[in-house]
């Protein structure tokens, strides 16, 4: 049974429509794919496909009728299905239907086109943003940004770079585990605790800069720390108390190896301390007038360290009548009829003597911290972010916690608020430790002692338990501190300088230099050159970084550098990091670096920076000194090294040595101190910087931090400015609210101020 031609012809036109439209289904998902077109063009596609299939099926069919010859009477009207269905009619659809397709996606490409490129603008702008809030150590702004870039971003290792910039990895772990981990931000002290997660607790993205942390676990007292996310990433186990192991109103300090890095202490040997418990909070008035109402000035039992004034041995009845308030009765000065004003419970405890102290700790069963301990649980390196949120407003003591300048065992008040005695001695006085209310910021980092009969109001109180006593002899014993008064001294005389002067002078000797090896870098060529010393038979050894840079050629601008304290402890070279350098190299000058004697492979017997009356510790500094000549002296046999255009850089301990290296060498144009200043301790003439100062007459920039715990703004930063020989016009100094690592806090405007400072006085370079 053969078909008619029409039903041939049908059948032959929907396989044709099917293979056209699988064709077409077949494109569209190459291009949605390859184009990241939207699914709902591939849908579209298909729709329009599914409506053209009975249209043109019906044509084909009307078609195939019309082709057969029929009787006059059944020819089509003009109105006929014949007439609508033709192929001319199916053409003009498909092209219409083609250019609606066309016109929806080519809509959208320009229409994402854009978004895209806003996109991209928006993600470029942001990155930007991102590295100049990094620049001013605003990493909570910067973090903040980071979250809302993320899902821009289709590029995985633009991601990591971005994250990296503003966070890191760290480990979480506490004992027992099983703690909550709750953050904020250390100086959003009113945002909300975020919970991180259960200990033992990884983080990938944990904010770079300072946080408050949160330990909370059901049946153990909560513990918070507070500090840099590089120190916290370095966290042990946090250990959680019970109400049973725990002191009330007490929190643990970890044991550890205890330095005192204060001015005027530095020189004192670390001590091992264990574990010890520390009031949270300074002790009230309320907490103090429980020991006044249970008779604490007529009962003898606690008063057992003899009254000392003047050389003489007081009585009890003489000291007590001593201890008495406004009123003549038995109290802190400040009080009146036996008690404080109403409503000053939560104050914190003023106007007591060292005696006063000892005794109420006696009564409560607690100590008066060391020295050591209190600087241990205060940590000086955290001056810059809790002083400026305590209390040195000059109005008075505030309620006990009020301020929200915790230190990094969650300690209040620690900096500011009354001062707090404690147990070590100096002669006729003790320690007195933080600065109080009326004091400057600085007493946070200064070792204060005070008369132990002092009543001041800012006198008060915080406590210690020691739950272990190791080494607790020496941490209390008696401390003389270093301390020298620059605005009284006076350097030496000219004539008696010249004398100096010439103990540092050296044969000019054959260097016999030897380039020893070379390496080169995208930022940078090095070479490791050993020549003789001037001292001795020791080589010295150099290492010269040439810029890699089109901004510059030779001969370079050269710096020479005087790093920090940490080389002394360095061994290997691989330890020298000329990444923190390398806004030097790639300003286009070359970078100096001297192994002076002491540091790397140059060890010596000489074991820290901090200054002392040896014949070792001069004979270092002389050393130093004809170091740097030396170098100087290797650098005017190379043709690459403009000898017009030298300056010296001194960090740290290159900053508190630079009075000295720069009057001695005549040949640097100009010098940068990045946190320099004068140091406490004693020190023979030949080698105290204090001496050197009014001969430095070079240009000089200083860079310094406000709360630097190493050199005081007041009494060490300032009067090396004031004393420098340099004319008014052509030294600067520039403080920022830092503490001693400037560099990590104003980068950026350090960075700016030491190149501008070698334009002006080396010369930009060429």
């Amino acid at each position: 049974m053969s078909r008619k031609p029409n039903q041939r012809s049908l059948w032959q036109v929907i396989g044709l429509y099917a293979t056209f439209s699988w064709v077409c289904l077949q494109i569209v998902d190459v291009m949605t794919q390859n184009m990241a077109l939207p699914s709902w063009v591939f849908t579209l596609t298909l729709t329009m496909l599914i409506i053209g299939l009975p249209l043109t099926a019906a044509t084909a069919y009307y078609q195939g009728i019309g082709s057969q010859p029929r009787p006059d009477s059944e020819q089509a009207s003009p109105v006929s299905q014949e007439g609508l269905f033709t192929w001319s009619n199916v053409g003009k659809g498909a092209v219409s239907a083609l250019a609606v397709w066309g016109i929806a996606v080519t809509g959208w490409i320009v229409f994402t086109s854009q978004e895209s490129a806003d996109s991209e603008w928006d993600l470029v702008t942001g990155i930007e943003e991102i590295r100049r809030l990094v620049g001013e150590y605003n990493y909570p702004a910067a973090y903040t940004v980071a979250q809302s870039l993320d899902g821009m971003i289709a590029n995985d290792s633009v991601r990591t770079s971005m994250w990296s910039e503003v966070s890191r990895e760290l480990t979480f772990q506490s004992e027992p585990s099983g703690a909550t981990v709750l953050r904020r931000d250390y100086v959003s002290t009113d945002s909300d605790w975020e919970e991180l997660g259960v200990t033992p607790l990884e983080i990938k993205r944990f904010p770079l800069g300072l946080s408050r942390v949160r330990f909370e676990l059901d049946g153990y007292l909560p513990r918070q720390t507070a500090d840099f996310s590089g120190r916290l990433a370095d966290l042990p186990p946090v250990i959680l108390d019970t109400e049973e192991t725990l002191p009330e109103g007490m929190t643990r300090v970890t044991g550890a190896e205890s330095k005192i890095w204060v001015p005027g202490l530095e020189q004192l040997d670390a001590l091992a301390l264990p574990d010890f418990f520390i009031d949270t909070k300074e002790i009230t008035n309320k907490g103090y007038k429980a020991f006044v109402d249970a008779g604490g000035y007529r009962d003898q039992t606690c008063w057992t360290v003899p009254f000392v004034r003047d050389g003489q041995i007081l009585s009890f009845e003489q000291a007590m009548s001593g201890f008495v308030d406004q009123t003549g009765r038995a109290g802190p000065f400040g009080w009146q009829v036996g008690s404080y004003a109403e409503g000053d419970d939560n104050i914190p405890v003023g106007g007591i003597s060292w005696y006063e102290a000892d005794a109420y700790a006696c009564f409560v069963g607690k100590s008066l911290p060391s020295v050591y301990h209190w600087y241990m649980a205060a940590d000086p390196f955290s001056t810059n972010h809790v002083v400026p949120l305590s209390n040195y407003d000059g109005k008075g003591p505030a309620p006990v916690g009020q301020f929200d300048g915790v230190t990094r065992d969650g300690v209040y008040d620690m900096a500011g608020n009354v001062r707090e005695w404690s147990s070590n001695p100096d002669g006729e006085a003790h320690y007195i430790l933080g600065g109080g209310w009326s004091d400057p910021e600085y007493a946070f980092n200064d070792a204060m002692t005070s008369p132990s009969f002092d009543r001041s109001p800012e006198n008060g109180i915080r406590l210690v338990v020691y739950p272990d006593t190791t080494n607790m002899v020496t941490a209390s014993g008696p401390i003389e501190k270093e301390f020298r008064d620059y605005y009284a001294e006076k350097p030496v005389s000219d004539e008696v300088f010249e004398v100096y002067r010439q103990m540092y002078a050296y044969d000019r000797t054959p260097l016999n230099a030897v380039v020893v090896s070379s390496e080169s870098t995208t930022t940078y060529t090095s070479e490791r050159i050993e020549m003789d010393a001037a001292y001795g038979d020791e080589r010295l050894t150099i290492f010269v970084f040439l810029p890699v840079s089109e901004a510059a050629s030779p001969p370079y601008q050269a710096v020479t550098y005087f790093p920090g304290s940490n080389d002394i402890y360095k061994r290997s070279y691989d330890e020298m990091d000329v990444g923190r350098l390398d806004y030097i190299l790639r300003s286009g000058r070359a970078l100096i670096y001297p192994i002076y004697k002491g540091t790397y492979d140059r060890a010596s017997d000489l074991n820290s920076d901090i200054q002392d009356e040896t014949n070792l510790y001069r004979d270092h500094v002389i050393a130093w000194a004809q170091d740097i000549g030396r170098s100087i002296d290797y650098l005017e046999t190379r043709q690459d090294i403009d000898m017009d255009r030298l300056a010296y850089y001194g960090i740290s301990w290159g900053g508190a040595m630079s009075p000295i290296m720069t009057a001695i060498e005549s040949r640097f144009k100009a010098a940068v101190i990045m946190v320099g200043g004068l140091m406490m301790q004693s020190v023979q003439p030949m080698a105290d910087p204090f001496n050197f100062l009014p001969r430095v007459t070079l240009p000089i920039l200083m860079f310094n931090g406000k709360y630097d715990s190493f050199f005081p703004l007041e009494t060490s930063i300032e009067p090396f400015f004031a004393t420098l020989g340099t004319p008014d016009a052509d030294k600067k100094i520039v403080v920022t609210d830092s503490n001693h690592f400037v560099l990590a806090y104003s980068s950026n405007l350090a960075i700016r101020e030491l190149l501008d400072w070698l334009d002006r006085y080396v010369g930009p370079v060429e």
